[in-house]
């Protein structure tokens, strides 16, 4: 890690930031109100506190964190209410998306796919918690991707943000059956068809099982 008077400029280091704790809130690695601290990323960084500071501010803002007091930092957590509202927009964006990288699916991309999904798989089956839920975000957003819609994808990137957290907790409550195995498979399937329906019904297949899971272990509200 370069040492912080090597970097021009404060604002390089809060994006740096504010891009590592989005990631990590999509990809699951915090969980439902786990706090965080500007400190233990910063200490991640490398950095000072200040831009890591910079960028929760603006994750609160966006309402990706919620700090309750000036030194309670707190990933989102979701209630039932919460979840089927999600539910219901990634139903129909991201069902959307995958129809679309459906009509603009190259083979070179659809090879791309694969690899992320044999990468996911590998570390299903091997366990590995953490890389599983990481390689699953990038087989998802490589698919939306391909949609060729940049506004989509930044507002579907902003749910993941928001539901990462629970969808996280799935991995760690024992839920290690091959659902997302046979939903990306089928996705990949589709794209090679150019079957838009059936990429779209993969997709939304795999939002709503998750959904059944995740219904399983949140608290009544």
């Amino acid at each position: 890690m370069k040492d912080l008077g090597e970097h021009p400029q404060t604002t390089t280091l809060s994006e740096r930031a504010y891009g590592m704790v989005r990631e990590a809130l999509r990809c699951g690695v915090y969980k439902p109100g786990e706090k965080i601290t500007h400190r233990s990323i910063a200490s991640q960084l490398g950095v000072s506190v200040t831009p890591v500071r910079e960028a929760i501010t603006r994750l609160v803002s966006e309402k990706s964190l919620s700090m309750p007091s000036p030194k309670t930092i707190i990933a989102p957590s979701l209630g039932q209410s919460d979840l089927e509202e999600v539910t219901k927009i990634r139903v129909n964006l991201e069902g959307w998306a995958a129809q679309l990288a459906a009509e603009n699916a190259s083979a070179t991309f659809i090879r791309e796919l694969e690899h992320h999904h044999l990468v996911y798989c590998t570390h299903r089956r091997s366990h590995d918690t953490k890389a599983k839920i990481e390689a699953n975000a990038k087989f998802h957003f490589a698919l939306y991707a391909q949609s060729k819609a940049p506004r989509l994808l930044a507002i579907i990137d902003n749910l993941w943000v928001t539901i990462g957290p629970t969808l996280g907790l799935l991995a760690d409550r024992g839920f290690e059956d091959n659902d997302g195995e046979r939903f990306h498979e089928a996705a990949i399937s589709a794209l090679k068809a150019r079957n838009t329906a059936a990429a779209q019904a993969a997709i939304v297949n795999d939002i709503l099982t998750a959904r059944l899971k995740i219904l399983k272990i949140l608290k009544p509200e």
